[in-house]
């Protein structure tokens, strides 16, 4: 599988589109999650990447990461609204995590795509759940 991404894929990640169902357990195994907050980077049409620190669940277990989409298009809206917001509304993809101390130099002078793509984690895979996954009707 071609990666975007430099360093080492991490996670399985699942952006969760269910507004009720917050993953308080696994879809996959069930266990309880945990938060984990890192940045995530985010391929925003046209060709805007941006980095956001974002708390989500995790399964150590299965190594999954579960990022609940409403909430993280208000902190994106929020974040093009007061940069760039002539992007707001347009399409965009969870591409992968960054390394806190690199997000963190994004953070105080803006990476140059070179450098995100150098220090990029790929996710693993992407995975849907669908209702029956996790005992809805």
């Amino acid at each position: 599988m071609k990666r975007l991404g430099k360093q080492k894929p991490l996670y399985n990640f699942f952006l969760n589109p269910y507004k009720d169902a917050r993953f308080t357990r696994c879809p996959k195994c069930g266990a309880r999650t945990r938060q984990r907050k890192l940045p995530l980077v985010i391929h925003v049409d046209p060709l805007n990447p941006v980095s956001v620190n974002f708390t989500c669940r995790y399964c150590p277990g299965c190594d999954l990461l579960i990022a609940h989409k409403d909430r993280l298009e208000q902190v994106l809206t929020a974040m093009l609204q007061e940069h760039n917001p002539e992007l707001v509304g347009h399409e965009y993809l969870v591409i992968g995590t960054l390394d806190r101390p690199v997000w963190q130099k994004g953070v105080q002078s803006q990476l140059t795509i070179r450098e995100l793509l150098d220090n990029l984690h790929d996710f693993k895979q992407v995975l849907l759940f669908k209702p029956a996954h996790y005992g809805w009707g």
